[in-house]
């Protein structure tokens, strides 16, 4: 017989998740990886997994960080100043889906990071 998990079982277990793969991102962009298809592997697993959960502003901070990356991976570089700005936006889906299984209110920085990865 398995145990299923409850819904703030898996909130608490995908907190975790994030921020293993923020991390892996927020790495791998502060030392000029090109292997940009890898991280984007790490966004996409983070946004199927927010949506799955209904965090839906999480869901679509990790999708457009993921539409960044994948342009990334085609052009072989990231635009202008992304860089930062999906480091940013991976502490602060890292910092949202924390505050979820916690059941705190959203940061302040998931507005922001997804302001800046909707500008062009």
């Amino acid at each position: 017989m398995s145990e299923e998990l409850s819904d703030s079982e898996l909130v608490e277990a995908f907190a975790k998740e994030a921020r293993q793969r923020c991390d892996v991102i927020s790495a791998g962009l502060d030392t000029g990886t090109t292997d940009f298809e890898a991280l984007r592997q790490e966004a996409h697993a983070l946004h199927g997994t927010a949506s799955a959960l209904g965090l839906r502003r999480l869901g679509e901070l990790a999708g457009l960080m993921e539409s960044d990356l994948s342009e990334a991976a085609e052009a072989g570089e990231l635009r202008a100043n992304r860089a930062a700005q999906i480091s940013e936006a991976a502490e602060a889906l890292a910092a949202g889906v924390r505050a979820s299984a916690d059941g705190d209110e959203e940061p302040p920085d998931v507005g922001r990071s997804l302001a800046q990865l909707f500008a062009i």
